[in-house]
């Protein structure tokens, strides 16, 4: 059963502890000097603040959670996340509502020449000769400012792999805490791929979080498919996931209820590889036919 989407009950107390400029200038002086650590008096002289029992005050409520002390001040693990959300947080969607149309490959549907935008925070591919949506996904706005038009295409997919991968390999993309992966094909819950047989749900254990993944996605760093790919002639770092329809549509057959697994098939140019999941999407065994 998916766990409750919950926020820890002190969620208020740690975002308070940022809630003043001074401390923000302290994050961002440790930043700037990492790797490096900062005296007391070093770092109050980049901060700029002229009395210490002030400072000192400011800089005892970063600590431990967003500073540690050891031979000087460093950020904290937190603290580091602090900073990066503040970078990631510089470009608002507004910043890349006008990218493209840009041409982004193939339709997997009907082969020709696909356009891709990013608008609110999606980057969507669509074809406008056969009219099918290709794919749309929630993409941070820093990804997209920062990328040259006609590179939008290429990044994302690369983007979209990292964050599959994370999944894939048992971490949340949101709190960093472990997710437990489970297939939906059981389950009265509206399916997110092209087959309801293809869902994977991730569950965080941590904040509850629920991200749903097509389940080739899932395998793409697995060896049996890496090795498939390869001999194929297909290199996922020059090619658009969004086109791979043999792997993100094969054959699905239910092959167990109890314990449940499922048997797909992939297919590139005659060649054929074979995949058993269980319930949780692990590879129970593969075939090259």
């Amino acid at each position: 059963m998916p766990l409750e989407r919950r926020l820890p009950e002190d969620t208020e107390d740690v975002f308070g502890l940022l809630a003043n400029e001074v401390r923000i200038d302290i994050l961002r002086a440790l930043w700037e000097a990492a790797p490096d650590p900062l005296s007391f008096s070093a770092l109050r002289d980049r901060v700029g603040v002229a009395d210490s029992g002030t400072f000192n005050y400011h800089l005892n409520q970063l600590q431990p959670a967003f500073v540690s002390k050891d031979d000087g001040y460093r950020l904290s693990y937190a603290g580091r996340q602090a900073v990066g959300s503040v970078v990631s947080g510089r470009f608002d969607a507004a910043d890349a509502a006008d990218v493209g149309p840009v041409p982004a490959g193939d339709c997997m549907h009907c082969g020709e020449t696909t356009d891709a935008t990013y608008d609110d925070g999606y980057f969507v591919v669509d074809c406008p000769a056969c009219e099918q949506l290709v794919v749309k996904m929630a993409t941070p706005p820093v990804v997209v400012a920062s990328t040259a038009p006609e590179r939008l295409p290429s990044v994302v997919s690369k983007h979209v792999l990292t964050r599959t991968e994370r999944l894939s390999r048992g971490f949340c993309t949101l709190c960093d805490g472990r997710v437990d992966a489970s297939l939906t094909l059981d389950t009265d819950e509206a399916a997110v791929t092209y087959r309801s047989e293809l869902d994977v749900r991730f569950t965080c254990r941590e904040c509850g979080a629920e991200p749903r993944l097509n389940v080739a996605a899932v395998l793409f760093d697995h060896p049996a498919v890496v090795s498939f790919l390869h001999d194929a002639g297909v290199d996922l770092r020059e090619t658009y996931v969004w086109e791979l329809r043999s792997l993100l549509d094969p054959e699905a057959v239910v092959v167990d209820r109890e314990p449940l697994e499922l048997r797909l098939t992939f297919e590139i140019d005659g060649e054929a590889l074979t995949v058993v999941v269980d319930e949780s999407a692990s590879v129970v065994e593969y075939e090259r036919i």
